[in-house]
């Protein structure tokens, strides 16, 4: 059985640790509420790209095919992966499920490429995956439409180049409150069937609207507007997400501190007990002795 001594220390060891996870949730609860607030913003903006583009999409011809919708018939395609995790630890099995949902998404293709963002999930296939590209890095923490622009255009270049037949993103997506889990979207080549189309506030998608100089002209302009809308709307949400994480992390943690410190302080009480309850038996056994040597 531990000392008291040794109990006592251990007990304000994780009172220490219990302030600073608990110090670390209300920092999480304060980001979260920025974070909600800014995806909040966010939302409306990429719905509205959305149904712009559903109306330009049907009025585009058919042939020939634009080429961010044509899909390379290869027997080995060059598939890019952009992955959004986080760029600091303690949020729980945050970055450990995107990285394992990418594993499970890719397998062991030898063309996949892995275009990681943040720097937990960065380190954590650094020299230990070749598949990632290491001069591809970019930050998690406070994403801005800039870098989401950024992003898209080396995406678009190395697509339109023949580097990469396929781009994918896969982030974490909330699905509710207290929920989230990782999915992947792909960003090229573009598919029709889903973007939706236009509800009927704007009118038939394949009604009369009027484009200029023509329909193809306004989707080469709009498409890469939409795009950026689609990385920053998963920059946002993934942020989100992982400030959510982190305070469920920290407030689980915090509870589980308080509830060894609990079983600690039993013990100790116990221990303690049981030490004085051995003092005053030798004191009672040795003023009986010197009562019967007397």
């Amino acid at each position: 059985m531990p000392s008291s001594k040794l109990l006592k220390e251990r007990i304000e060891s994780i009172q220490d640790t219990m302030k600073i996870t608990n110090a670390m949730y209300l920092i999480s609860s304060s980001k979260l509420r920025k974070a909600r607030q800014n995806y909040q913003n966010v939302l409306p903006y990429f719905n509205r790209m959305r149904d712009t583009i559903s109306r330009v999409v049907p009025h585009l011809p058919d042939e020939p095919v634009h080429p961010f919708f044509h899909e390379r018939e290869k027997e080995a395609p060059i598939r890019a992966y952009v992955v959004l995790t986080a760029d600091k630890g303690m949020a729980g099995a945050y970055n450990q499920n995107l990285l394992k949902f990418l594993k499970e998404q890719c397998g062991s293709d030898p063309n996949a490429r892995f275009y990681v963002i943040g720097q937990t999930g960065y380190r954590a296939l650094l020299h230990k995956d070749p598949r990632l590209v290491e001069e591809f890095h970019y930050g998690a923490t406070a994403p801005t439409l800039q870098r989401a622009r950024d992003i898209t255009v080396d995406a678009i270049d190395d697509f339109k180049s023949g580097k990469l037949d396929e781009i994918y993103l896969i982030y974490t997506k909330i699905q509710n409150a207290l929920t989230s889990e990782p999915v992947m979207e792909r960003l090229l080549p573009l598919d029709r069937e889903h973007l939706k189309p236009a509800p009927k506030g704007l009118g038939d998608p394949r009604g009369e609207v009027e484009m200029f100089p023509d329909a193809k002209t306004v989707f080469e302009q709009t498409a890469p507007i939409y795009m950026h809308g689609m990385i920053f709307g998963a920059m946002t949400e993934s942020f989100c997400a992982e400030q959510s994480a982190r305070m469920t992390a920290m407030d689980s943690a915090t509870k589980s501190a308080n509830d060894m410190i609990h079983e600690l302080q039993l013990e100790y009480n116990r221990t303690r007990q049981g030490s004085i309850t051995q003092e005053i038996t030798e004191i009672i056994g040795g003023a009986a002795a010197v009562q019967s040597n007397e």
